[in-house]
């Protein structure tokens, strides 16, 4: 028998090719991994001193101080520029009341007014009212590059006399 070792080595080449293709289209892999690099993204409002005479700010960071508002027993106050929020970013927020302390029947209203730079009202947060907190406000939008006026409304009942703290909540719902 005559053996065609040049068609045997053909054979064996290509046999050897077509296991060295059918084991690497055969890797099973166990794992398969992502990389990815993630910051932390800022919050997209800001506090700024507004112009109330007699005020003073406080602000760190997120949180802003006022004080030196008052208001005079049987009358009403009106800070028409208490403190700013800059938007550097498009936003939707709440504004929430955290917590009201030391009203009572003497406090007659403290009321908080969004105006835009146009004074064009964005809305009405009723702090305190008669004897009771005020609801929410919520699903505000602000535009980036904006800058709202925050004015605080305070009455006192005839014979008035105390402190009320205040503390209000600039929230970004998240999904």
């Amino acid at each position: 028998m005559k053996i065609n070792y040049k068609k045997s080595l053909k054979f064996v080449t290509l046999l050897v090719t077509a296991l060295l293709i059918g084991t690497a289209s055969a890797t099973v892999y166990n794992y398969l991994f992502l990389n990815a690099g993630i910051t932390v993204e800022g919050l997209p409002l800001a506090w700024e001193q507004g112009t109330g005479s007699g005020l003073t700010w406080d602000i760190q960071g997120a949180t802003c101080t006022i004080n030196g508002m008052k208001g005079p027993a049987g009358g009403t106050k009106v800070y028409s520029d208490a403190v700013r929020l800059t938007a550097s970013a498009n936003a939707t927020f709440n504004l929430r009341i955290a917590s009201v302390n030391g009203a009572n029947s003497s406090m007659s209203l403290i009321i908080v007014k969004l105006y835009d730079a146009s004074n064009s009202s964005k809305g009405t947060l009723t702090v305190w009212t008669g004897s009771a907190k005020g609801s929410d406000l919520t699903s505000i939008s602000i535009t980036n590059g904006e800058t709202w006026r925050l004015q605080w409304e305070i009455s006192w009942a005839s014979g008035a006399a105390g402190t009320v703290t205040v503390q209000l909540k600039v929230e970004i719902p998240v999904s």
